[in-house]
């Protein structure tokens, strides 16, 4: 059973079979938008943001990631897939990443590139982009989509906050597909470019863009699906030492902290924070002005930046080691970005506005979510303030919300059902 509301596309569906109403995804979500009625979790589709949180703390694999299926990629003439730079963290120090990045062609695909090839072209633009727009203070990455949703959903007075150019796989996907319908000849349907990401967030980004002018890619794959099928091919691969270009140095950008530190300059003041509950506090505080003094923010949902996404198979920190590993031995590399520059100069990788997503509204008639509003606050009186969670809410003023929109009974609150029994007795 998927998230349920046509208006948005979503990359997380619940298996109600394996739910047994623990209530652990209400207590973590960062939105509000899972309940637990009748014994199963339920997804509001306008409040989710595809984080993953409930992904990960679900144990009874209840809640799954979705993304993909492969043989898409044979609705094209030619094939290219992105990878996230979290990807190279994935695999044991015995298998090279240009054995694990080349082998991705024995999957199907013509071309393989890598996030990693726009790192540094994206700290030039990012820096550029602060000091054209010194009225905004202080400017949010872009680049974490779930984050984006949130501050749509949740804290939209920071909108004008963002950064507001394409994230660096979708840059890279338009250069590229510039770039191949010019060298081979190819119309632009003729050419499929997918993403392999580290989360349902980039997923759901790919098929439900927020702020750009059209949907950049064709599909995306989870790179823990991608690595299953990789290590049945690693056994067939004979090469040791393949022939393929590899941008190790440029994958700093899977790692938190590394983009914020790259960015910071004499006249650039930058800050990281990473992790759900850390982002949830630092944007509070971006809200209130208490951050001002911050030229730029870095915000990522996962722990540890992209490493971090419940698509991912590698445990975040070892993952994370062994790409500072990769970093710390790479060789420098000359990258010619010039098409790039001139791309940005253009306004090619520019965004329109995100506008607020509306989630919770009592009522069209003003006079009807104003009696509403009422009923809300003498209910919330009656209950007992502890946001437990029993009641499948994720706190108590959920439950009232629940309550006036015929959502839930006060009946459901399993404190008062209890104080009540004992009155009784």
């Amino acid at each position: 059973m998927a998230v349920t509301d046509k208006r948005y596309y979503h990359a997380i569906q619940i298996v109600p079979d394996n739910c047994t109403g623990c209530t652990s995804c209400v207590k973590v979500c960062p939105t509000e938008a899972i309940r637990v009625r009748n014994g199963k979790a339920h997804i509001d589709a306008t409040r989710c943001v595809d984080c993953g949180e409930c992904v990960a703390i679900c144990r009874f694999h209840a809640i799954l990631p979705k993304s993909d299926p492969l043989d898409i990629i044979h609705k094209f003439k030619y094939k290219v897939a992105i990878l996230s730079s979290a990807y190279a963290g994935q695999f044991t120090e015995d298998i090279p990443y240009p054995t694990a990045k080349k082998a991705l062609l024995e999957l199907g695909f013509d071309e393989v590139a890598e996030e990693a090839f726009v790192t540094d072209f994206m700290i030039s633009l990012i820096r550029d982009y602060i000091r054209q727009h010194r009225e905004i203070r202080p400017i949010l990455s872009s680049n974490c989509p779930a984050v984006v949703r949130l501050i749509q959903v949740k804290y939209p007075s920071l909108l004008p906050n963002l950064l507001h150019q394409e994230a660096p796989m979708s840059i890279l996907t338009r250069f590229l597909r510039e770039k191949y319908m010019a060298e081979k000849g190819l119309s632009d349907t003729d050419i499929g470019i997918f993403l392999i990401v580290p989360c349902v967030a980039h997923v759901t980004a790919v098929h439900q863009p927020e702020g750009a002018y059209k949907h950049l890619q064709d599909g995306a794959f989870s790179i823990g699906m991608i690595y299953g099928k990789i290590r049945e091919r690693l056994r067939k691969m004979n090469d040791e030492n393949p022939v393929i270009d590899t941008y190790e140095q440029g994958l700093t950008w899977a790692l938190a902290g590394v983009e914020a530190e790259m960015v910071d300059t004499n006249d650039i003041r930058a800050l990281s924070v990473n992790g759900m509950p850390n982002v949830l506090e630092i944007l509070s505080k971006v809200e209130d002005h208490y951050l001002d003094q911050y030229d730029y923010i870095v915000l990522r949902s996962c722990t540890n930046g992209c490493v971090g996404g419940c698509l991912n198979v590698e445990n975040p920190f070892v993952a994370m080691s062994r790409i500072k590993k990769l970093i710390k031995n790479a060789s420098k590399q000359d990258i010619d970005v010039s098409e790039l520059k001139s791309l940005y100069k253009e306004g090619e990788f520019d965004v329109v506005p995100l506008e607020p997503r509306s989630i919770m509204q009592l009522d069209q008639d003003i006079k009807q979510a104003i009696q509403k509003m009422k009923k809300l606050n003498e209910i919330l009186v009656l209950l007992p303030g502890l946001n437990c969670s029993a009641c499948g809410s994720p706190t108590c003023y959920a439950l009232a919300e629940d309550i006036v929109s015929d959502k839930a009974s006060i009946d459901d609150c399993v404190v008062l059902l209890k104080r009540h029994q004992k009155e009784e007795d």
